[in-house]
């Protein structure tokens, strides 16, 4: 079984602005200005990304944001629901109010249309009224061959719910804090990325050594090679990357323009002996909306 899928789901940023909800715990989230500019660009950033990515072998579906309500981090997907092997999926509990409308039926509808027919066996979603939130692959990094689960605390990722979705879904729990700027940093996907034989992640953002080790010992005993960024490279996003695979099962490595430009010669080298590298310029998206790349994809199997 492949662990990395050729096929991914992405939402363009019709509606999108800098979300007044989220910025209170996303260090990475800039208040900008001039919400009419900012959305303009954020669509030209979106579909060169998008041609990027399909170019280089990779089924892109792709829709519109058609929602009626006022979604503006809709270009996000991977947080309110993950795909699983056999188009199974789960629904997940959002911490703020307007990206909880994203959850929509129909975005699942659409991929039916396009020939997948998506069951869903897991909705978290009603923990909402709990104000417990567990945000989908932000939340949790996928160690998807050796069954394990990674999960920095925040307060969109409740330790709770993480477990409950490692005890539904088999997977070994990995749970840790890491922070920035004196908060804990609000997903685990902006700190660490799992790909096939190596991971990137900021060790240094795991303040308890204690807690520092395990991480380090759990990838390890994966087989997996660490690639150890800095604090300023994970601001630069280069832990928001996600590994795919092309038609020609090839992997492919995507990430943003910043986030490559943050990369040291020693780490290319590292990277490219295990994967091709594409990047695009989404610095817009990234700026308001306190996310990059691997956010803005979410994985069909």
């Amino acid at each position: 079984m492949n662990h990395f899928t050729s096929k991914i789901l992405m939402i363009s940023p019709d509606k999108f602005r800098n979300n007044e909800y989220t910025i209170s715990d996303n260090v990475f989230q800039s208040r900008k200005k001039n919400k009419d500019q900012i959305q303009s660009i954020a669509l030209k950033e979106f579909d060169k990304l998008k041609d990027v990515i399909s170019n280089s072998g990779i089924d892109v579906f792709h829709f519109d944001d058609d929602s009626k309500f006022d979604t503006p981090d809709a270009v996000f997907p991977n947080n309110w629901i993950s795909f699983h092997y056999h188009h199974k999926a789960i629904l997940y509990p959002m911490f703020a109010p307007n990206r909880r409308f994203e959850r929509e039926s129909k975005i699942l509808d659409k991929l039916s249309v396009s020939g997948i027919e998506i069951e869903i066996i897991n909705d978290y979603s009603l923990y909402e009224n709990e104000n417990r939130f567990l945000e989908g692959t932000g939340s949790i990094v996928l160690d998807r061959k050796s069954k394990k689960a990674y999960c920095s605390l925040s307060g969109r990722s409740d330790l709770s719910l993480f477990k409950k979705f490692c005890s539904d879904m088999n997977y070994i729990p990995v749970v840790f804090n890491s922070s920035h700027e004196s908060k804990p940093i609000y997903h685990t996907n902006v700190m660490m990325s799992i790909c096939n034989n190596f991971t990137i992640i900021c060790l240094d953002s795991i303040r308890d050594k204690n807690e520092r080790n395990n991480v380090i010992e759990n990838l390890n005993n994966s087989g997996l090679e660490i690639i150890d960024i800095s604090i300023n490279q994970m601001t630069s996003f280069l832990g928001n990357c996600i590994q795919l695979i092309n038609s020609d099962q090839s992997p492919v490595l995507i990430m943003s323009s910043r986030a490559f430009n943050s990369i040291t010669k020693s780490q290319i080298k590292r990277i490219e002996s295990h994967t091709e590298i594409i990047h695009s310029d989404i610095k817009t998206i990234e700026d308001n909306g306190g996310g990059s790349a691997r956010c803005m994809i979410a994985e069909i199997f």
